[in-house]
Parts: structure tokens; C-alpha cells; sequence
């Protein structure tokens, strides 16, 4: 199968905050907490409209503001579950920082930090119809074969593919999808 591989890379500013991040989740025990909180508001400060409202531009409101805005966001798509005062102050100091636009490539290498401490590589795995058990079993053995660790492996489907399947591994995508082959082709003609 002819598949394209492309890797995604957080902005350089983004490391020492998913460093930091990463050392206070760990500190207090609560690494798979802080990567549920920190994809939340990855998603918040990924959104058009949040990062006008978010951003530094916005003098109608202050950093704080925004930090609780964002931890807010984050109580309520968790069902209302508390947020950890730490998080909170992670927030407010990327607020202070103008650095709120940075939480999806902090969202990403706190993933890799995590990852790499706990010697897994999480993998989604999309495709156009639903996997099979055997089919996923088959995936899992060939990621564990390529990253010599452990895989979780999240499976999704995604009809708009056509045929075929994306696999999501940290800022690398292997396309080897219908789509993503017709895409590839579109480009190839039209230049």
C-alpha cells in the first residue's frame, strides 16, 4: 500500500512549557489528568474565535481572564469535574506569557514526554470502515515492531477516506488513504 508520511513540528516555543507541564503533572501523580486537560484546551485554543477572544490582540481581557475562560472550558466538557489549582496556574502563566496559542504544540510534546516516560507510543488509527479485531491486533504488532515499545492504539472511523486508513503517531501521519492518494495525485497534475 503507497502511503505518505508527514510530520508535524510544535513551535520551539512550546517545549519549555510542555517541559514544565510535564514535570508538575508528574509531580503530583497525575499524568494521564493533565493530558486529558491539556487536549481540552489544545481544542479550545485551536478554535478561529477562541483565539481571537484568546489572543494578545484582545485588550478586553487580561491574562487572567483568559487562563480561567480556558479552565472553565476545560470543567465543562469534563462534565463538570474540578480542574487541579495547578493547572490553573499553568494557565494563568501562559496567559501572562501571551502563550495560550501554544497549547496544541504543548499538547503534543507533553504527549511525546509522557510517552516516553511511561515507554508507550499512542497511535490513532482512522479508518474508512470499521477494524476488526484481527486488523487492529495486526496494527498493534507492527507499531510495537517499528517503536520497540508499547502501543495504545485509538481506532476511529472516518467514511470520508473512501478506502484505506491514516495512522496517527505523536506529529507523524501515515496517509494511506483513498483520499490522501487522490490528493496527492490532484497536487501531481495540477503543477
Amino acid at each position: 500500500m503507497a502511503e505518505t508520511t508527514t510530520v508535524v513540528r510544535p513551535a520551539a516555543a512550546a517545549r519549555p512549557y510542555a517541559r514544565a507541564a510535564f514535570e508538575d503533572a508528574q509531580a503530583a501523580q497525575a499524568l494521564p489528568l493533565w493530558s486529558e486537560l491539556l487536549q481540552v484546551a489544545a481544542a479550545v485554543a485551536a478554535d478561529p474565535a477562541m483565539q481571537r477572544l484568546l489572543g494578545p490582540w484582545n485588550p478586553q481581557l487580561r491574562g487572567e481572564q483568559k487562563a480561567k475562560l480556558v479552565a472553565d472550558l476545560c470543567r465543562d466538557v469534563r462534565g463538570g469535574a474540578e480542574v487541579p489549582d495547578m493547572f490553573v496556574t499553568f494557565l494563568r502563566m501562559l496567559a501572562e506569557f501571551h502563550r495560550l496559542h501554544e497549547l496544541p504544540g504543548i499538547a503534543v510534546l507533553f504527549e511525546r514526554l509522557r510517552a516516553d516516560a511511561e515507554s508507550i507510543v499512542r497511535a490513532e488509527l482512522i479508518s474508512a470502515t470499521p477494524v476488526t479485531d484481527a486488523q487492529r491486533k495486526r496494527v498493534i504488532k507492527a507499531l510495537k515492531a517499528k517503536f520497540k515499545r508499547g502501543v495504545a492504539l485509538d481506532c476511529k472511523t472516518d467514511a470520508s477516506l473512501i478506502a484505506g486508513a491514516v495512522i496517527r503517531i505523536g506529529d507523524r501521519v501515515i496517509d494511506g488513504s483513498a483520499r490522501g492518494r487522490l490528493d496527492k495525485l490532484a497536487t501531481a497534475l495540477s503543477q
